[in-house]
Protein backbone atom coordinates (compact mmCIF):
# COMPACT_ATOMS: atom_id res chain seq x y z
CA UNK A 1 0.00 0.00 0.00
CA UNK A 2 1.93 3.35 -0.92
CA UNK A 3 0.91 5.92 1.95
CA UNK A 4 0.44 9.41 0.11
CA UNK A 5 0.59 12.95 2.17
CA UNK A 6 -0.99 15.97 1.22
CA UNK A 7 0.96 18.73 1.03
CA UNK A 8 -1.23 21.29 0.98
CA UNK A 9 -4.92 21.80 1.40
CA UNK A 10 -6.40 24.34 -0.37
CA UNK A 11 -9.13 24.76 -3.40
CA UNK A 12 -7.63 22.51 -6.02
CA UNK A 13 -6.83 19.41 -3.39
CA UNK A 14 -10.53 19.25 -3.92
CA UNK A 15 -10.06 18.48 -7.73
CA UNK A 16 -7.33 15.38 -6.23
CA UNK A 17 -10.08 14.22 -3.88
CA UNK A 18 -11.51 11.76 -6.45
CA UNK A 19 -8.56 10.41 -8.01
CA UNK A 20 -7.40 9.82 -4.66
CA UNK A 21 -10.40 7.78 -3.64
CA UNK A 22 -10.23 5.73 -7.09
CA UNK A 23 -7.22 4.28 -5.72
CA UNK A 24 -8.19 3.24 -2.58
CA UNK A 25 -6.31 -0.26 -2.18
CA UNK A 26 -3.64 0.32 -3.76
CA UNK A 27 -2.70 3.83 -1.97
CA UNK A 28 -3.97 5.89 1.16
CA UNK A 29 -3.87 9.39 2.10
CA UNK A 30 -1.56 8.70 5.76
CA UNK A 31 -0.89 12.72 6.32
CA UNK A 32 -2.36 15.90 5.34
CA UNK A 33 -0.12 18.96 5.89
CA UNK A 34 -1.46 22.60 5.34
CA UNK A 35 -0.72 26.25 7.53
CA UNK A 36 -3.91 26.22 7.93
CA UNK A 37 -4.93 23.26 9.67
CA UNK A 38 -8.77 23.08 9.43
CA UNK A 39 -7.97 22.78 5.69
CA UNK A 40 -5.39 19.72 6.57
CA UNK A 41 -7.97 18.11 8.92
CA UNK A 42 -10.74 18.53 5.94
CA UNK A 43 -8.71 16.61 3.35
CA UNK A 44 -8.20 14.06 5.59
CA UNK A 45 -11.79 13.80 6.43
CA UNK A 46 -12.38 13.12 2.86
CA UNK A 47 -10.23 10.52 1.94
CA UNK A 48 -8.83 9.34 5.73
CA UNK A 49 -9.95 10.76 8.76
CA UNK A 50 -7.12 8.68 10.27
CA UNK A 51 -4.63 10.64 8.38
CA UNK A 52 -1.75 12.40 10.48
CA UNK A 53 -2.23 16.53 10.15
CA UNK A 54 0.64 18.98 10.12
CA UNK A 55 1.43 22.50 9.52
CA UNK A 56 5.12 22.39 8.37
CA UNK A 57 5.98 19.30 5.33
CA UNK A 58 9.69 19.24 7.09
CA UNK A 59 8.25 17.39 10.20
CA UNK A 60 5.69 15.44 8.20
CA UNK A 61 8.92 14.09 6.01
CA UNK A 62 10.85 13.88 8.98
CA UNK A 63 8.04 11.44 10.80
CA UNK A 64 8.31 9.52 7.76
CA UNK A 65 5.08 7.99 7.95
CA UNK A 66 4.32 8.63 4.09
CA UNK A 67 6.05 6.99 0.59
CA UNK A 68 5.13 9.93 -1.65
CA UNK A 69 3.70 13.69 -1.57
CA UNK A 70 0.87 15.46 -3.22
CA UNK A 71 2.10 18.75 -3.60
CA UNK A 72 -0.15 21.59 -4.00
CA UNK A 73 1.00 24.91 -3.20
CA UNK A 74 1.46 28.40 -3.98
CA UNK A 75 4.32 28.56 -6.66
CA UNK A 76 7.01 30.06 -5.05
CA UNK A 77 6.81 27.20 -2.48
CA UNK A 78 6.92 24.31 -5.27
CA UNK A 79 10.45 24.23 -5.55
CA UNK A 80 11.46 23.81 -1.93
CA UNK A 81 9.01 21.10 -0.89
CA UNK A 82 9.61 18.78 -4.38
CA UNK A 83 13.34 19.24 -3.40
CA UNK A 84 12.96 18.36 0.84
CA UNK A 85 10.53 15.53 -0.43
CA UNK A 86 13.12 14.16 -2.92
CA UNK A 87 15.92 14.53 -0.43
CA UNK A 88 13.86 12.58 1.98
CA UNK A 89 13.49 9.35 -0.87
CA UNK A 90 9.37 10.31 -1.39
CA UNK A 91 7.92 10.47 -4.99
CA UNK A 92 5.97 13.64 -5.90
CA UNK A 93 3.29 14.12 -8.00
CA UNK A 94 3.13 18.15 -7.94
CA UNK A 95 1.06 20.36 -9.32
CA UNK A 96 1.69 23.24 -12.06
CA UNK A 97 3.56 24.73 -12.57
CA UNK A 98 6.81 22.92 -11.59
CA UNK A 99 8.36 25.75 -10.43
CA UNK A 100 8.99 29.64 -10.99
CA UNK A 101 12.68 29.15 -12.63
CA UNK A 102 14.83 27.61 -14.54
CA UNK A 103 17.40 27.69 -11.58
CA UNK A 104 14.83 26.12 -9.93
CA UNK A 105 14.00 23.59 -12.42
CA UNK A 106 18.11 22.42 -12.07
CA UNK A 107 17.60 22.34 -8.50
CA UNK A 108 14.71 20.11 -8.68
CA UNK A 109 16.53 18.33 -11.58
CA UNK A 110 19.22 17.38 -9.49
CA UNK A 111 17.26 15.81 -6.45
CA UNK A 112 14.73 14.04 -7.96
CA UNK A 113 18.01 12.40 -10.02
CA UNK A 114 19.75 12.33 -7.43
CA UNK A 115 17.45 10.19 -4.95
CA UNK A 116 15.94 7.75 -7.87
CA UNK A 117 12.59 9.18 -6.86
CA UNK A 118 9.63 9.68 -9.23
CA UNK A 119 8.28 13.30 -10.20
CA UNK A 120 4.85 13.02 -11.71
CA UNK A 121 3.61 16.99 -13.17
CA UNK A 122 0.02 17.20 -12.60
CA UNK A 123 -1.04 17.76 -16.34
CA UNK A 124 -4.33 16.86 -15.92
CA UNK A 125 -5.83 17.66 -19.45
CA UNK A 126 -3.40 15.14 -20.81
CA UNK A 127 -5.55 12.79 -19.10
CA UNK A 128 -8.72 13.70 -20.46
CA UNK A 129 -10.21 11.71 -23.61
CA UNK A 130 -10.12 14.47 -26.60
CA UNK A 131 -6.54 15.32 -25.85
CA UNK A 132 -5.38 11.86 -24.63
CA UNK A 133 -6.91 9.70 -27.77
CA UNK A 134 -5.55 13.01 -30.30
CA UNK A 135 -2.20 12.64 -29.25
CA UNK A 136 -2.23 8.56 -29.82
CA UNK A 137 -3.33 9.42 -33.23
CA UNK A 138 -0.46 11.89 -34.15
CA UNK A 139 1.82 9.48 -32.78
CA UNK A 140 0.62 7.08 -34.95
CA UNK A 141 0.86 9.17 -37.69
CA UNK A 142 -2.81 9.56 -38.61
CA UNK A 143 -2.10 13.25 -39.66
CA UNK A 144 0.96 12.26 -41.21
CA UNK A 145 3.66 15.37 -41.01
CA UNK A 146 2.25 18.01 -38.53
CA UNK A 147 1.84 21.58 -40.09
CA UNK A 148 0.05 23.57 -37.38
CA UNK A 149 -1.49 23.06 -33.34
CA UNK A 150 -3.56 24.95 -31.45
CA UNK A 151 -4.65 24.74 -28.15
CA UNK A 152 -6.74 27.08 -25.63
CA UNK A 153 -7.90 27.81 -21.93
CA UNK A 154 -9.98 30.78 -21.30
CA UNK A 155 -12.51 31.96 -19.10
CA UNK A 156 -13.41 35.05 -17.32
CA UNK A 157 -12.33 35.22 -13.99
CA UNK A 158 -14.99 36.59 -11.77
CA UNK A 159 -17.20 36.98 -14.49
CA UNK A 160 -16.32 40.41 -14.77
CA UNK A 161 -16.42 41.42 -10.65
CA UNK A 162 -13.18 42.19 -8.67
CA UNK A 163 -11.23 39.25 -7.84
CA UNK A 164 -9.17 38.54 -4.34
CA UNK A 165 -6.60 36.75 -6.23
CA UNK A 166 -4.27 35.99 -2.90
CA UNK A 167 -0.83 35.04 -3.48
CA UNK A 168 -1.86 35.05 -7.42
CA UNK A 169 -1.99 38.61 -7.81
CA UNK A 170 1.80 39.16 -6.67
CA UNK A 171 4.58 38.42 -9.02
CA UNK A 172 6.65 37.33 -5.82
CA UNK A 173 4.54 34.63 -5.27
CA UNK A 174 2.78 33.36 -8.38
CA UNK A 175 6.14 33.77 -10.48
CA UNK A 176 4.00 35.62 -13.25
CA UNK A 177 0.56 36.08 -13.94
CA UNK A 178 -1.99 33.77 -16.28
CA UNK A 179 0.35 32.38 -18.54
CA UNK A 180 2.37 30.33 -16.14
CA UNK A 181 -1.26 29.63 -14.34
CA UNK A 182 -4.02 28.71 -16.69
CA UNK A 183 -1.70 29.40 -19.31
CA UNK A 184 0.17 25.61 -18.19
CA UNK A 185 -2.51 23.54 -19.75
CA UNK A 186 -2.50 24.71 -23.22
CA UNK A 187 1.03 25.03 -23.42
CA UNK A 188 1.43 21.30 -22.17
CA UNK A 189 -0.87 20.07 -24.32
CA UNK A 190 0.70 21.74 -27.32
CA UNK A 191 3.85 20.52 -26.46
CA UNK A 192 2.58 16.73 -26.17
CA UNK A 193 0.56 16.98 -29.19
CA UNK A 194 3.18 18.25 -31.73
CA UNK A 195 6.10 15.57 -29.79
CA UNK A 196 8.65 17.57 -30.80
CA UNK A 197 11.40 19.78 -29.34
CA UNK A 198 10.19 23.59 -28.93
CA UNK A 199 13.13 25.68 -30.32
CA UNK A 200 11.84 29.24 -30.58
CA UNK A 201 9.09 30.98 -29.01
CA UNK A 202 7.08 34.30 -29.07
CA UNK A 203 4.27 35.85 -26.44
CA UNK A 204 2.59 38.65 -26.56
CA UNK A 205 0.66 39.36 -22.85
CA UNK A 206 -1.61 41.94 -21.08
CA UNK A 207 -3.96 42.42 -18.47
CA UNK A 208 -7.35 43.59 -19.83
CA UNK A 209 -10.00 43.37 -16.69
CA UNK A 210 -7.89 42.81 -13.53
CA UNK A 211 -6.38 45.76 -12.42
CA UNK A 212 -5.41 44.27 -9.08
CA UNK A 213 -3.67 41.05 -10.30
CA UNK A 214 0.38 42.07 -10.85
CA UNK A 215 0.95 40.10 -13.91
CA UNK A 216 -0.89 39.30 -17.06
CA UNK A 217 -4.51 38.08 -17.64
CA UNK A 218 -4.40 36.71 -21.13
CA UNK A 219 -1.41 35.43 -23.33
CA UNK A 220 -1.20 34.65 -26.84
CA UNK A 221 1.81 32.58 -27.42
CA UNK A 222 3.55 30.72 -30.51
CA UNK A 223 6.12 28.11 -31.11
CA UNK A 224 7.92 26.72 -33.65
CA UNK A 225 8.65 23.10 -33.23
CA UNK A 226 12.04 21.45 -34.50
CA UNK A 227 9.81 19.06 -36.59
CA UNK A 228 8.89 22.38 -38.58
CA UNK A 229 5.11 22.65 -36.74
CA UNK A 230 4.22 25.78 -35.83
CA UNK A 231 1.57 25.86 -32.33
CA UNK A 232 -0.40 28.80 -31.42
CA UNK A 233 -1.82 28.59 -28.15
CA UNK A 234 -4.50 30.83 -26.25
CA UNK A 235 -5.13 31.46 -22.50
CA UNK A 236 -6.70 34.22 -20.41
CA UNK A 237 -8.78 34.83 -17.32
CA UNK A 238 -10.02 38.20 -19.02
CA UNK A 239 -12.05 36.54 -21.59
CA UNK A 240 -14.13 33.23 -22.39
CA UNK A 241 -13.04 31.07 -25.05
CA UNK A 242 -13.46 32.54 -28.15
CA UNK A 243 -16.36 31.15 -29.83
CA UNK A 244 -15.56 28.37 -32.78
CA UNK A 245 -12.56 27.46 -30.80
CA UNK A 246 -11.37 24.01 -29.85
CA UNK A 247 -9.78 23.09 -26.88
CA UNK A 248 -7.23 21.32 -29.09
CA UNK A 249 -6.85 21.55 -33.19
CA UNK A 250 -3.99 19.94 -35.25
CA UNK A 251 -3.46 20.16 -39.14
CA UNK A 252 -1.11 17.73 -40.60
CA UNK A 253 -0.69 16.02 -44.27
CA UNK A 254 -3.48 13.83 -43.94
CA UNK A 255 -6.30 16.47 -42.46
CA UNK A 256 -7.21 17.84 -39.66
CA UNK A 257 -7.95 16.47 -35.56
CA UNK A 258 -9.92 19.12 -33.35
CA UNK A 259 -12.22 18.50 -30.29
CA UNK A 260 -12.35 19.16 -26.55
CA UNK A 261 -13.40 17.14 -23.33
CA UNK A 262 -15.05 14.24 -24.26
CA UNK A 263 -15.61 14.75 -27.99
CA UNK A 264 -12.61 14.74 -31.01
CA UNK A 265 -12.76 15.10 -34.66
CA UNK A 266 -11.08 13.53 -37.58
CA UNK A 267 -11.28 15.54 -40.80
CA UNK A 268 -9.79 13.51 -43.56
CA UNK A 269 -8.54 15.58 -46.70
CA UNK A 270 -11.26 14.13 -48.84
CA UNK A 271 -14.27 12.05 -47.40
CA UNK A 272 -16.43 12.44 -44.42
CA UNK A 273 -15.91 14.21 -40.92
CA UNK A 274 -15.72 11.36 -38.06
CA UNK A 275 -16.94 12.65 -34.85
CA UNK A 276 -16.00 10.30 -32.15
CA UNK A 277 -17.73 10.49 -28.72
CA UNK A 278 -15.46 8.81 -25.89
CA UNK A 279 -15.79 7.11 -22.97
CA UNK A 280 -15.59 10.72 -20.04
CA UNK A 281 -12.87 10.54 -17.97
CA UNK A 282 -11.70 12.79 -15.10
CA UNK A 283 -8.49 14.00 -15.61
CA UNK A 284 -7.77 14.41 -12.15
CA UNK A 285 -8.82 10.66 -11.23
CA UNK A 286 -6.32 9.81 -14.35
CA UNK A 287 -3.46 11.48 -13.15
CA UNK A 288 -3.38 10.24 -10.13
CA UNK A 289 -3.97 6.71 -11.21
CA UNK A 290 -1.11 7.19 -13.73
CA UNK A 291 0.91 8.52 -10.57
CA UNK A 292 0.39 4.97 -8.60
CA UNK A 293 1.20 3.38 -11.31
CA UNK A 294 4.64 4.54 -12.00
CA UNK A 295 5.17 4.35 -8.18
CA UNK A 296 4.53 0.54 -8.84
CA UNK A 297 6.39 -0.51 -11.77
CA UNK A 298 8.99 1.85 -11.46
CA UNK A 299 7.88 3.13 -15.15
CA UNK A 300 8.77 7.29 -15.63
CA UNK A 301 5.23 9.17 -15.68
CA UNK A 302 3.90 10.36 -19.37
CA UNK A 303 4.05 14.11 -17.61
CA UNK A 304 7.13 14.40 -15.95
CA UNK A 305 10.50 15.95 -14.83
CA UNK A 306 11.04 16.72 -18.73
CA UNK A 307 7.83 17.92 -19.84
CA UNK A 308 7.64 20.06 -16.89
CA UNK A 309 10.71 21.70 -17.28
CA UNK A 310 9.92 21.96 -21.45
CA UNK A 311 6.39 23.47 -20.28
CA UNK A 312 8.20 25.70 -17.79
CA UNK A 313 11.11 26.98 -20.60
CA UNK A 314 8.54 27.47 -23.10
CA UNK A 315 6.55 29.87 -20.31
CA UNK A 316 9.27 32.19 -19.28
CA UNK A 317 10.19 32.26 -23.00
CA UNK A 318 7.22 33.46 -23.19
CA UNK A 319 7.72 36.14 -20.67
CA UNK A 320 11.17 36.81 -21.90
CA UNK A 321 9.83 37.50 -25.37
CA UNK A 322 6.74 39.96 -24.32
CA UNK A 323 9.20 41.89 -22.05
CA UNK A 324 12.21 42.38 -25.01
CA UNK A 325 9.86 42.16 -28.24
CA UNK A 326 11.49 39.56 -29.80
CA UNK A 327 11.38 36.04 -30.77
CA UNK A 328 13.22 33.72 -28.08
CA UNK A 329 15.77 30.88 -28.83
CA UNK A 330 14.72 27.91 -26.23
Amino acid sequence: MIRIGLVGCGGIVGAHVPGLKAVQGRAIVTAACDVNEENAKRRASETNPDAAIYSDWKTMLAVNNVDAVDIALPHHLHCSAIVDAANAGKHVLTEKPLCTTLEEAKEIEAAVKANGVILACAHNQMFEPAPRLARKWIREGKLGRLFSLRTVDCFLAGGGKPVDWGWRGKLATSGGGCAIDTGYHPTYMLISLANSEPVEVVSMLANYNHPNLEGDDSAQTMVRFASGAVGTLQTSWGHHVPNGHWQIHAIGEHGQIYGRGNTLYYQPLEGEIEKHELTPENGFIGEIRHFVDCIETGAQPEQGLYEGVTVLKVILGGYQSDRDKTVVHI
